[in-house]
């Protein structure tokens, strides 16, 4: 019995020693195991952040542009919101494709067939390495949809150690642009939008354009309210803090329409001008109404001019609205004073009239003996005497309503004829200045425009 108790231990000792060492063996394979699978994994993430360059030889990284929409062009913040599909092409060689390999078949995105690209998503996009292009002259760069992927990189192998990378991207911009308002409402905005890379110097990263396309994609249904749109590609190298940056830029070209200006603006301003010009076919004695008409007028072309104005940023120079605008309230205002001068030359001309005729009636031999003078009321049959004096400016005024007032005296020339004359003259001049004005500012403003 000892002896069976003796071998029973030993039995359990033995077998409690080999599990613990295949359990300390496992442990220890995991522990191997998930160490390699860091390093490849910190390996990877290290070659996501170099660009593949070989022998020194800058990166050619060929590009499109795609335009998706342009719209919100604001004068007054000078920017516009363009909506664009970015497209880049470069090939990696030697090692870098190799590892490239490794990843997609890591990933299993690898597959036998030559020239059927690996679509990479975005979540394994962080893998590899991509162009970090900057639009230089953007106010804020965004993705336009947050619930599906816009970036997308596609990896096309052509040989054992030639990678065809092709990245695309769907961005929405607010792009700055340095306007100039100096032919407003004609005028013609140059907005460049410029990428670069934004670490990579000319020396590393090179821009281009696709060779096969000369002219820059867009929407075909993309239509644009009030302006005409025309786009041009470009290269150029631009230095930025002494360093040089290999730069593309697409060129936009807003060309105002006029048309829309014309029935805001010019139809309404010449509209009320001419109305101020109905005036002139009152009468010198209805002063109310000629003033009430003169100021209304000016008044609406303040109002309307100060709307213009608060649409476009202050600027220290004339555009042409600003000339236009102060021709019509400058008319208007000619109007009015037009109406003051004739109305204070027609009071003159009464007070003449009224000198005459008081002279008239002291000069005669029935009232140079001082007696008294007698007016009939037409409301009671009894007679008053009045002195000379005193009935003198009553039968002034009726005397000067009479239509043979000239054989009580010699009026000057200027003060009955030119009164009346220089009214019913308004009439002609005014619309002939306001159409010669015309024709001198319409084709200085289209000539600047074109």
């Amino acid at each position: 019995m000892k002896v069976f108790c003796l071998y029973r231990r030993r039995r359990l000792v033995d077998f409690l020693f080999w599990t613990g060492l295949f359990l300390t063996g496992s442990t220890a394979n995991c522990n191997v195991q998930t160490e390699e699978t860091n390093i490849s994994d910190a390996q990877f993430q290290k070659l996501s952040n170099l660009p593949p360059v070989i022998d020194k030889e800058p990166i050619l990284i060929e590009t499109e542009f795609y335009v998706e929409d342009v719209n919100s062009i604001n004068a007054l913040d000078m920017d516009f919101r363009l909506d664009y599909f970015l497209w880049h092409s470069w090939n990696v060689t030697r090692k870098f494709c190799k590892q490239y390999k490794t990843l997609l078949r890591k990933f299993g995105l690898l597959t036998d067939q030559k020239g059927i690209p690996a679509v990479v998503s975005q979540n394994q996009l962080h893998y590899f390495w991509i162009p970090d292009t900057y639009a230089t002259n953007a106010k804020s760069v965004h993705t336009p949809s947050e619930a599906s992927s816009t970036k997308v990189l596609r990896i096309t192998l052509k040989d054992s150690d030639i990678c065809e990378m092709e990245y695309t991207v769907r961005l929405a911009a607010v792009v700055a642009c340095q306007m100039e308002f100096k032919h407003y409402p004609v005028d013609i905005q140059t907005c460049p939008f410029r990428l670069r890379s934004y670490a990579y110097s000319s020396s590393t990263v090179l821009y281009r354009w696709k060779k096969n396309i000369s002219d820059v994609l867009i929407n075909p249904d993309l239509k644009l309210l009030q302006h005409n749109l025309e786009l041009k590609k470009g290269e150029c190298r631009v230095v930025t803090l002494f360093v040089e940056y290999s730069t593309v830029f697409v060129e936009f070209k807003f060309e105002r329409q006029i048309a829309h200006h014309l029935m805001q603006v010019f139809a309404p301003s010449a509209l009320i001008v001419t109305l101020s010009w109905l005036s002139f076919w009152m009468g010198l004695d209805a002063i109310p109404g000629r003033v009430t008409l003169c100021v209304t007028s000016l008044l609406a072309l303040f109002t309307q001019f100060s709307g213009i104005r608060g649409d476009l940023p202050p600027a220290s120079y004339i555009n042409g609205t600003d000339i236009w605008m102060a021709t019509c309230m400058l008319f208007v205002f000619a109007t009015l004073m037009e109406f003051v001068v004739v109305k204070f030359l027609d009071k003159r001309r009464q007070l003449y009239f009224r000198n005459q005729v008081k002279n008239s009636i002291f000069s005669s031999s029935e009232y140079s003996s001082g007696s008294l003078v007698s007016l009939e009321s037409s409301h009671s049959s009894n007679k008053k005497l009045f002195s000379p004096r005193e009935v003198a400016p009553r039968l002034a005024w009726n005397v000067a309503s009479q239509q043979d007032s000239h054989r009580w005296f010699k009026p000057p020339s200027w003060s009955l004829d030119w009164v009346v004359a220089i009214d019913y003259a308004s009439r002609l001049l005014f619309p002939v200045a306001f159409l010669v004005f015309n024709t001198v500012y319409w084709p200085t403003l289209l000539t600047r425009h074109l």
